[in-house]
């Protein structure tokens, strides 16, 4: 079950909305001798306000965050957004389809060779920054499979917005967890394999064949054994 990460990035541009509003005078004197007067009033929305408003359109949420998989529940900042997707037809399809939708250009390299997909975007606005990931999963996908893709794109994403220690206080030695995981992939990895053995399933029973890179299988056997060895049920 190979996973491939591809980021989404893009600015959009929006501009504050300025409402100017005019307003006369009821005195008829002041106004002849001020008939060129014009009180602005200018109502800025904040960049805060266009990113929610933007986001939650578009089926973000913020807030509270659980994911049951992982036995994990996070306050998103004002300024994340999470859309999570779940039996999705097809996943690279799907890609295409978010790239359009928030009008990027499509992408040959869009392909995804697994059951599932974390990325994320990012707004700027005002010298403010927001971001909004996005995790799909695969429809149809037996349990296991499913289990372990939640768990893996959650690991994607939770890495992104540097939650990793939420995973690590987990292990009976969560320094030596901490010091075997040198990248986003191993996260996703090790989370893949913690949410499958939080389900209470028997790791040895459970396989990721992959034949294209006996590199990476090694990796997934070596955090598979990790998380075996050192999870505190």
């Amino acid at each position: 079950m190979k996973q491939k990460e591809f980021f989404i990035n893009f600015f959009l541009i929006l501009f504050c909305l300025l409402l100017n509003l005019s307003f006369g005078n009821a005195n008829n004197s002041f106004e002849s001798r001020s008939s060129d007067l014009h009180i602005e009033i200018q109502n800025k929305v904040s960049a805060e306000k266009i990113f929610q408003s933007y986001f939650f359109n578009k089926g973000f949420v913020n807030g509270k965050i659980k994911i049951p998989e992982l036995r994990v529940e996070i306050t998103l900042n004002e300024n994340q957004f999470l859309k999570k997707e779940e039996n999705v037809e097809d996943v690279c399809g799907r890609i295409k389809v978010l790239r359009n939708h928030f009008g990027l250009p499509a992408q040959d390299s869009d392909c995804v060779q697994g059951y599932g997909w974390c990325g994320f975007l990012s707004a700027e606005n005002s010298g403010e920054t927001a971001y909004g990931y996005i995790i799909l999963i695969r429809k149809d996908l037996n349990e296991v499979s499913r289990i372990y893709t939640v768990g893996h794109e959650s690991g994607h994403f939770l890495w992104y917005i540097g939650k990793q220690e939420l995973i690590f206080q987990k292990f009976k030695k969560p320094d030596l967890v901490r010091a075997q995981v040198h990248s986003n992939c191993d996260f996703a990895v090790l989370c893949g394999w913690l949410a499958v053995k939080m389900a209470g399933f028997n790791l040895n029973d459970c396989l990721i064949i992959n034949i294209h890179n006996q590199e990476l299988q090694k990796r997934s056997d070596y955090l598979k054994n990790l998380v075996k060895n050192q999870f505190s049920s």
